[in-house]
């Protein structure tokens, strides 16, 4: 088995860790695998650098992180009903999703069984794949219907050349895949996120702008990035100081807590007495009643949330916009972040004005982020880097985060 074959990655993925782990051939990445503990976040530190440098690190994590979890891979308005279909990629791993005929969600790898080709592009409506390599031919429900030129092979059996199937789940818009041969339901990871969150009526925000952001950065760190409020006040100082982001005006009073596969932050919107007493509760926490999601409960109108589920779903949430995060590896050194913008769907919401206005915002927001870290990973690269203890307080997310990585790759999970 070589780690680093990008095709049979996904089929690795299902030999048990410890086998995987003793073809490794760097013996630091060994022997800290080998010796890794769990420990409190009030006692823990960073990781080594090779854990963000390191390319045999990067393939580990393809086989037994990305490729047994599940992981986000698109919005449900990327399909348009039966027969439609988009194609992605994650962690170098080739995605196609379907709706079929029967408005079945379907998703396989896009990895033609014969010689490897892609069997769909971009995005779209059709009643087939056909591969452009060989001629291949499947239909929406992965079965192989066609194929050139075979009339003499002996003993062939179409049957046993479908394209391989990878589970797909949803929770809301929000589609996710599991590359593992067996796993546990999606719900079972989720755990309850949904419950938090299902007032927010998920499948009613538009979907109205996506960005790629790409950077030199081990994907860990951006991860890192989002799952933490210690660096907000000062990466984040223009839009701190200036209250416009719903998130980073009340920092002294952020509540945050990591539990089983997700980092929850929570940051309560500022309100003056003048403005309670409109008795308006939109109003009173700042919003325009006109922009945001309607009859809101008051937990969720009174603040925001910023939100990391494990291994590359994030977003950033309030009553008037939900920007949510596609975490993308794509190698040990580079990351590309898709960014989805969700507003309610209103006309005052979806207006020019009010797009502009927030797509602007966040992109500034995340230019700053985009700005500091491929510092960051130039600084673990470097012979001064030593991993650091983490604030108690503001990074229990990024521990439980590295707690995560490592009992996939030990084996403990």
């Amino acid at each position: 088995m070589a780690i680093a074959d990008g095709i049979s990655i996904i089929r690795d993925s299902q030999i048990h860790p410890l086998t995987i782990q003793n073809s490794i051939q760097d013996p630091n990445l060994a022997g800290y695998l080998n010796t890794w503990q769990p420990t409190s976040y009030r006692q823990s530190k960073s990781f080594p650098a090779f854990m963000y440098t390191s390319e045999e690190v990067y393939q580990l994590e393809r086989s037994l992180f990305f490729g047994k979890t599940w992981i986000y891979v698109g919005h449900i308005s990327q399909l348009n009903g039966a027969n439609s279909y988009f194609t992605t990629s994650i962690a170098e791993m080739p995605l196609l999703i379907v709706m079929d005929r029967q408005g079945i969600l379907r998703a396989f790898h896009n990895v033609c069984p014969h010689r490897a080709a892609p069997v769909a592009v971009g995005s779209g409506q059709c009643n087939r794949f056909i591969c452009p390599y060989h001629a291949w031919t499947f239909d929406l429900e992965g079965n192989l219907r066609g194929v050139p030129n075979f009339e003499a092979y002996e003993d062939f059996h179409a049957a046993e050349h479908n394209l391989n199937a990878v589970h797909v789940d949803r929770w809301g818009p929000f589609i996710f895949v599991n590359a593992a041969a067996e796993c546990e339901p999606l719900a079972a990871q989720l755990n309850e996120l949904p419950d938090l969150f299902n007032a927010y009526r998920l499948d009613e925000w538009k979907r109205v702008h996506s960005m790629d952001y790409y950077t030199d950065t081990n994907w860990k760190l951006y991860v890192e990035n989002n799952a933490e409020n210690y660096h907000e006040p000062i990466v984040h100082k223009s839009s701190y100081s200036t209250n416009e982001v719903s998130w980073n005006n009340s920092y002294d009073l952020i509540q945050c807590e990591a539990r089983h596969y997700y980092y929850l932050q929570h940051t309560p919107h500022p309100t003056s007495s003048s403005e309670q007493a409109s008795g308006d509760a939109a109003i009173a926490h700042g919003f325009k009643p006109e922009l945001i999601q309607s009859d809101l409960p008051e937990h969720l109108m009174a603040g925001s949330s910023i939100m990391s589920f494990w291994p590359n779903f994030a977003w950033i949430a309030c009553p008037e916009s939900i920007i949510v995060y596609t975490i993308d590896p794509q190698g040990a050194g580079r990351t590309r972040i898709r960014w989805e913008w969700l507003v309610p769907n209103t006309e005052a919401a979806q207006a020019p004005e009010n797009l502009e206005r927030l797509i602007s915002l966040y992109d500034r927001v995340q230019q700053e982020d985009m700005d500091l870290l491929p510092l960051v990973q130039k600084g673990v690269a470097s012979p001064g880097y030593v991993a650091g203890p983490f604030s108690p307080s503001r990074e229990v997310g990024v521990h439980r985060f590295q707690e995560l990585l490592m009992e996939h790759l030990s084996g403990r999970r």
